[in-house]
């Protein structure tokens, strides 16, 4: 489910208000307190995709379910049908862009730890918001927690999944990070210190008894042997195994 997705709902919603029997007072304006609400829908029916992918079991009928309910609540308001469907629209489109500015501008200016910390606030934000989402009226309905779930490590390991190829995932030390350069360089300069220095390298570096580790190892040695781009001559490739080496020592030894 995605914007497509939401924006079913905001045409759900104007589908099944408009169908609802009781008059309405054209006139009226929404309230603050209902625009909060049409807001807090939006919402959460934006962020419901990415709390699916937090860990979150997600009703494959959010949409329309929401939609109903979300009619059920409004048919009291004494707002014109088609009123409430401009501003879900509306505030749908609001929050989506809000979603997408907010989560991928952090996403991909992810090259430091300053800035990973600050794309893990963002997704504690929005695991949050899941949480929030949990216990609404409407939608407790239809996105259920699992048992143990917290916010912090549910974001943790969505931003740890984003970041880990480039080496900054929270569980990614600077020792780990170290070995990581290693086999890239291992791959990269395969062609150059040959075969079984190359090999020797990664029988020396690229073992861990930490899954992860090991996974990040063999995924940064293909991403240097696919490496057409970079062209490093014998001292290069010398250099930079040395300079690796020496960091990993370091690390090391504390």
């Amino acid at each position: 489910m995605g914007i497509c997705a939401i924006n079913r709902f905001s045409r759900w919603v104007g589908a099944l208000t408009l169908s609802a029997s009781i008059p309405f007072a054209a006139a009226n304006a929404q309230t603050q307190q209902q625009q909060d609400r049409i807001d807090r829908v939006s919402r959460l029916v934006v962020t419901a995709p990415l709390c699916g992918r937090l860990g979150m079991t997600i009703d494959r009928d959010l949409p329309a379910k929401v939609a109903e309910a979300f009619k059920a609540e409004t048919t009291g308001w004494g707002i014109d049908p088609q009123k409430i469907e401009q501003l879900a629209a509306e505030s749908s489109d609001r929050q989506t862009k809000l979603f997408l500015q907010d989560l991928g501008a952090e996403a991909d200016n992810a090259k430091s730890e300053k800035q990973l910390r600050n794309l893990g606030t963002v997704l504690l934000g929005y695991a949050r918001t899941c949480v929030e989402a949990t216990e609404d009226l409407i939608f407790s309905k239809v996105i259920v927690k699992p048992l143990g779930f917290t916010p912090e490590g549910a974001a943790t390991k969505s931003a740890d999944s984003m970041l880990e190829d480039g080496g900054l995932a929270s569980w990614q030390t600077p020792a780990i990070q170290a070995r990581g350069s290693m086999m890239m360089i291992a791959g990269t300069c395969r062609s150059v210190i040959g075969k079984a220095r190359s090999d020797a390298l990664v029988s020396e570096f690229g073992k861990s008894q930490d899954a992860r580790a090991r996974g990040y190892y063999l995924k940064s040695f293909d991403i240097g042997l696919d490496d057409a781009e970079m062209k490093l001559d014998l001292a290069q490739c010398n250099r930079a195994i040395r300079g690796f080496r020496a960091d990993i020592l370091k690390e090391d030894r504390g």
